[in-house]
């Protein structure tokens, strides 16, 4: 007797990639990512120097300047520091704690949940960067800077509240905030 041969039938592929681009796309679409990832900055208004020394006259002590030049020096009003000196620089210039003349004004301003506090309201840091400065130059002095003004807040939170500033609530953060806000101007320095 003789045998017949079954021919297999051909596998049509075309379904399977229209079922994995599906899948992929669900998983793209309802999958979350972190947006809680990268440096937080809340951007100026372009504004030139001279609308921003007409709105504000602010005295020069309220003003510090650090700058990275193109080969990742860190400067502090022109004379060399070092990145380990910055937190501490910033720290005393923010607070301002002995009231000193050359250190920014100090006022009395009421915040709620705090009561009277004396300030330093218009205490800002420049931040110049020069272009051909490297990133990990800029993210390290930016990582201090911000890091001066998390100590800070921590303190005052711990000599408020008796917790660290993450432990407050939503309001007493605001406060804290209030009391020591996060004033950081920066620029970018083409020439060097």
């Amino acid at each position: 007797m003789p045998r017949f041969k079954r021919n297999i039938p051909p596998f049509n592929a075309t379904s399977s990639a229209d079922i994995a681009f599906i899948l992929l796309l669900f998983f793209l679409l309802s999958g979350s990512l972190n947006s809680r990832t990268g440096i937080y900055r809340r951007l100026l208004p372009d504004t030139s120097e001279a609308k921003l020394k007409k709105k504000t006259d602010i005295e020069k002590r309220n003003f510090i300047t650090f700058s990275i030049h193109g080969d990742n020096t860190v400067f502090m009003e022109d004379e060399p520091v070092k990145l380990s000196e910055i937190r501490d620089i910033a720290k005393k210039f923010i607070a301002n704690p002995g009231n000193s003349d050359y250190l920014p004004e100090k006022k009395d301003v009421e915040i709620p949940e705090l009561g009277l506090v004396s300030v330093t309201p218009h205490a800002v840091i420049n931040f110049e960067v020069s272009r051909k400065a490297s990133y990990q130059a800029y993210i390290s002095v930016l990582g201090e800077l911000s890091a001066a003004y998390g100590e800070l807040r921590n303190e005052s939170a711990n000599e408020r509240f008796h917790k660290s500033f993450e432990r407050l609530t939503e309001g007493q953060q605001a406060a804290i905030r209030e009391a020591c806000p996060l004033r950081i101007a920066e620029k970018e320095v083409s020439s060097e």
